[in-house]
C-alpha cells in the first residue's frame, strides 16, 4: 500500500483523470495545430494525453533540457522565455514545446505556468507513435509554424519601423539640442554687450554727476554768500533766494541719481 502524504507530488502516471473525455475532444477540436486530424484520430489522441495540474510560477520544462513531452494547455496560462526575457506567453487551447519532439534537439526556451492550471501532456513514445499513423498532424504543426514565423516577421518589421522613427526622432531632438546651444550663445553674447553698455553708462553718469556736482556746489555758496549781504538790495536778495531754490532741486535730482547708481552697481 502506497502513503501519499502530500497529494502535490502525486507522479504523473497515478493522476487521476478528471477531465471528461468529451472536453478533451472539444478542446482538441479547436487547435489549429490539430486541424487535419479526423474525428476518430483526435479521439485517439484524446485518448493518449496524460492530464497534470501546474502550480503558479511553476516550471514546466527548462532551456537546454531532453524535449521529452508536448503540453496542450486546458487552463490557465504558461510564459515561454529565456532568464527573464518572455518570448511568449500562451492559454488555452495553445500548444508549446511540439517541435522538440520532431527535430529531437534541446529545448530552446524555458516554460513557466503563469497561474494554476491543468495541461494534457504528450509524451515523445505516444507522439511519434501517433504522428507514424497520422502524417497529417506534420501539416498541421507546419502550418502553425509558419504562422509563428509570419508572426514575427510582423514583429520584426513593427520593431523596425518604430527603430527608424526612434532614430528620426533622435536626429529632430539632436537639431532641437543644436538650435538651443546656438540661442544660448546669442543670448550669452546679448548679456555680454548689455554688461558692457551698463558700465559704460554708470561710469558716464558717475563722471557726469560728479562733473555738475562740485559747480552746483559752489554756485549754492555764492547765492548763500550773496543772501547774507547787508548791502544787497532786497530785490536781488529775491533773485538770489530764487536762484538757490533752483539749484537745490538741481542738487536734489544729482543725489537721486547717484542713489540710483549705487543700487544699479549693488545689483
Amino acid at each position: 500500500m502506497i502513503v501519499i502524504s502530500d497529494p502535490s507530488h502525486i507522479p504523473l502516471a497515478m493522476n487521476l483523470q478528471q477531465i471528461p473525455f468529451e472536453k478533451r475532444v472539444e478542446v482538441l477540436r479547436k487547435i489549429q495545430s490539430l486541424s487535419t486530424l479526423s474525428e476518430s484520430a483526435i479521439a485517439q489522441l484524446a485518448e493518449m494525453l496524460t492530464e497534470r495540474k501546474v502550480r503558479n510560477q511553476e516550471v514546466l520544462c527548462r532551456k537546454g533540457d531532453e524535449g521529452t513531452f508536448m503540453f496542450i494547455i486546458l487552463e490557465g496560462e504558461v510564459r515561454v522565455h529565456d532568464g527573464n526575457h518572455v518570448l511568449a506567453r500562451l492559454g488555452a487551447g495553445e500548444v508549446v514545446g511540439e517541435f522538440s519532439l520532431i527535430d529531437n534537439e534541446k529545448r530552446s526556451a524555458s516554460v513557466t505556468s503563469e497561474q494554476n492550471g491543468i495541461l494534457l501532456q504528450l509524451d515523445r513514445d505516444d507522439f511519434v507513435l501517433f504522428m507514424q499513423a497520422h502524417p497529417e498532424l506534420l501539416l498541421g504543426l507546419l502550418h502553425t509554424q509558419v504562422k509563428r514565423v509570419r508572426d514575427m516577421n510582423e514583429l520584426e518589421d513593427k520593431l523596425s519601423k518604430s527603430y527608424l522613427k526612434i532614430i528620426k526622432q533622435k536626429e529632430e531632438i539632436e537639431k532641437q539640442h543644436i538650435a538651443i546651444l546656438e540661442q544660448k550663445r546669442q543670448v550669452d553674447a546679448q548679456n555680454k554687450e548689455l554688461l558692457e553698455l551698463h558700465t559704460y553708462k554708470k561710469g558716464l553718469v558717475s563722471t557726469l554727476i560728479h562733473g555738475l556736482k562740485n559747480p552746483l556746489t559752489s554756485a549754492l555758496m555764492m547765492t548763500d554768500l550773496m543772501i547774507s549781504q547787508p548791502e544787497l538790495s532786497e530785490d536781488s536778495k529775491s533773485y538770489a533766494q530764487l536762484i538757490k531754490q533752483s539749484l537745490l532741486r538741481m542738487d536734489e535730482v544729482f543725489n537721486q541719481m547717484i542713489l540710483t547708481n549705487q543700487r544699479d552697481e549693488a545689483l
